[in-house]
């Protein structure tokens, strides 16, 4: 619901007031959801850590988070909004089925973490590395340092 929420906010922004503002709606979008994960992802590196106990209903929810992020997330890149203040890499432009695929195999990391979740911490631990090594490739390939 929140996402139809915001795609319909920046529909309205692109018909009321011009691309460029729209543009720059979809990039704080984006790094605003970037933002969410990247706590979410903090919130189990701490129970993994043994910074905060483990609980296996966060540590899922924080996962199933992540994915449902993910699931749209190649949304978030529309034509023109390579440029502005944005860390996306031109790549996810000229390579989109490879960003598509990257994002669907963290989704599909975080699906798998979230499920694990339940089988408690040392099993988590070991879904929760793919989700971080998939992020981590993503990032590698199609965001600027």
């Amino acid at each position: 619901m929140k996402l139809k929420l915001g795609l319909a906010v920046a529909a309205l922004a692109v018909a009321a007031t011009g691309i460029a503002v729209a543009n720059e709606n979809i990039i704080g979008l984006r790094q605003q959801v970037m933002k969410t994960n990247g706590a979410a992802a903090k919130l189990a590196v701490g129970m993994l850590k043994g910074e905060t106990p483990f609980d296996a209903s966060v540590a899922a929810a924080a996962m199933t988070q992540i994915a449902d992020d993910l699931s749209v997330f190649a949304t978030y890149f529309p034509e023109g909004t390579e440029t502005g203040d944005t860390k996306a890499g031109n790549k996810i432009w000229s390579d989109p089925d490879g960003f598509n695929t990257a994002a669907k195999t963290a989704e599909d990391a975080a699906k798998a973490a979230a499920t694990a979740a339940a089988d408690g911490p040392e099993a988590f631990g070991a879904a929760f590395g793919a989700v971080g090594k998939a992020c981590g490739g993503c990032h590698e390939v199609y965001r600027e340092s």
